[in-house]
């Protein structure tokens, strides 16, 4: 009997034990899955704050090296610029080098021959021989193996130097010209007049400029002057000086229609040589029946580039 007792104690305490387990157990189960899920989602947490920390570090990286693609200087990225001519290379490096107010162009001939063409401003100083050598040092160094000639043009659009190819040589080794080789960069200079402008000497008219024009048709020639019209897309002349040089039927004529200070007014188009500075273009003209005034419009200089230095009263023209 007692040890009946005994048994059944201790299988009592057995059962309560194994219930205190299986209690405490559950209790833990079902923590867990919330355990689970607030560690997971802390470490997807710092997962994101790494990545973007790494790109951040990835970007600062990129930025201080990217250079070392293309080159670390401007000159080095457009050199190292890929489908673009020649021509471009030269035009875009010699944009970069040159001072504020400079401007350039660059012709080519005979395929090979590239030349450098480079504007002073019109309202500028003519700079000393070294403040050119040195603005074209970097021009030289990336533009050298291809450039066979410079041209400096004066605020004239006048050629007042010009490098040849053993000049450039003497640049694009860094040496200083020397006083034969500046002489001779000034003498080649005067010579070189291919690109020279044509400079016309105007007549001031309130805030307008007066060109002298010489008109030509099939009855007569006519001079005179003609007010220089920027906004104007055609030359006008005045009806005495159509009728001066020409027997057009201006009945028949085509007509354009003009606005004006005056109002819009209907204008027939006849064909005139106009000579200006001795460059003479074949081109419509307006003919003005109401009045005398007496235009040079933009169609004259289709082809053309010119300068207006009101300052000195003229104009400096040039082909293309």
């Amino acid at each position: 009997m007692n040890l009946s007792k005994v048994l059944t104690f201790l299988l009592i305490v057995a059962l309560a034990t194994w219930a205190i387990q299986a209690l405490y157990l559950l209790r833990n189960n079902t923590t867990i899955p919330n355990r689970i899920r607030s560690q997971a989602a802390r470490e997807r947490t710092q997962l994101e704050l790494d990545y973007r920390e790494k790109l951040r570090d990835l970007e600062h990286e990129y930025e201080r090296k990217k250079h070392l693609a293309t080159g670390e200087t401007v000159f080095d990225r457009i050199f190292n610029t890929h489908e673009q001519t020649i021509a471009d290379l030269i035009k875009r490096i010699s944009d970069e080098a040159l001072l504020s107010g400079w401007s350039c162009d660059v012709k080519v001939e005979e395929f090979t021959h590239f030349i450098l063409l480079v504007y002073l401003p019109h309202n500028s100083r003519q700079p000393a021989i070294d403040e050119v050598t040195s603005t074209l040092q970097p021009i030289m160094q990336y533009c050298g193996w291809c450039l066979s000639d410079v041209a400096i043009f004066d605020k004239r659009h006048k050629s007042y130097l010009f490098f040849d190819k053993s000049i450039l040589e003497r640049l694009k080794s860094g040496q200083p010209l020397g006083e034969n080789m500046a002489e001779l960069a000034a003498e080649q200079g005067a010579a070189f007049t291919r690109f020279n402008s044509v400079t016309i000497e105007c007549e001031k008219y309130e805030s307008h400029l007066l060109l002298p024009i010489e008109i030509s048709g099939p009855n007569g020639v006519v001079s005179c002057r003609a007010l220089l019209d920027t906004g104007a897309s055609t030359t006008m002349l005045s009806y005495e000086i159509i009728s001066e040089t020409g027997w057009d039927n201006l009945q028949t004529a085509p007509r354009r229609t003009f606005s004006t200070v005056n109002g819009t007014i209907s204008c027939p188009i006849v064909r005139r040589e106009v000579n200006l500075g001795g460059i003479r273009k074949s081109i419509d003209v307006a003919v003005n029946q109401q009045d005398a005034i007496t235009l040079l419009g933009m169609n004259y200089f289709e082809g053309m580039d010119y300068i207006v230095d009101f300052g000195q009263s003229a104009v400096y023209m040039w082909e293309k």
